[in-house]
């Protein structure tokens, strides 16, 4: 938890000093921010348990943009995504991501359409629960189970698509891949998302 704090804290203030600059000299030509929900399927899995985390995976975040050029957008983001298990564990298993970090992206407008690519570098959290035996609906201690938490380096490329629903709202459509990189190397279960969302434009 204090790493997701300071990790917050820092995009935090960096977004704060970036924006006072900005509006001191006029150089923003607009901001934008939203939330999305997500779902995805992530695979593979950094355990000494041998379990194959394949599952699907959902969650919710947003993010905040500045619009430095016609072109040119950035900000930070946010989000959390629970994959739950059952594969060789007990119900209530689940690996959780956290991340957020400072967002870069590149952005045309074609009328309506707001098509993007643009990425994400950052920090976050993976926690892994594994239940071996016990029911996760009871109040009794569980001896057979695991609690890991492994932070790690984030680079989150993405691509999207926005479609301007009146002067100040937008839907938002993203798919990304999340590369989640800790003191081991490349970090796993590693998949796709999809990201479903609007956004607020001005």
């Amino acid at each position: 938890m204090k790493i997701h704090r300071l990790i917050l804290c820092t995009i935090l203030s960096i977004s704060v000093i970036t924006i006072s600059n900005a509006q001191e000299k006029k150089a923003i030509k607009g901001f934008s921010g939203g939330m999305m929900v997500h779902s995805g399927y992530q695979f593979g899995g950094d355990n000494p348990y041998n379990l194959d985390i394949s599952s699907p995976t959902f969650g919710i975040g947003g993010c905040a943009k500045l619009h430095l050029t016609k072109h040119f957008r950035t900000g930070f983001e946010g989000y959390v995504s629970t994959a739950p298990i059952s594969k060789g564990v007990q119900s209530g298993s689940h690996n959780k991501l956290f991340w957020t970090g400072v967002l870069a992206d590149w952005y045309w407008q074609k009328g309506k359409f707001v098509p993007y690519v643009g990425t994400t570098i950052g920090g976050g959290m993976e926690t892994s629960f594994y239940l071996f035996e016990g029911d996760k609906h009871d109040w009794e201690l569980e001896q057979k189970s695991v609690l890991h938490k492994q932070p790690f380096f984030a680079i989150d490329p993405y691509v999207g698509i926005e479609y301007a629903v009146g002067e100040a709202l937008r839907l938002t459509l993203k798919a990304d891949w999340l590369l989640a990189i800790n003191s081991d190397g490349l970090n796993r279960p590693m998949g796709p998302r999809i990201y479903f969302g609007f956004i607020f434009a001005h």
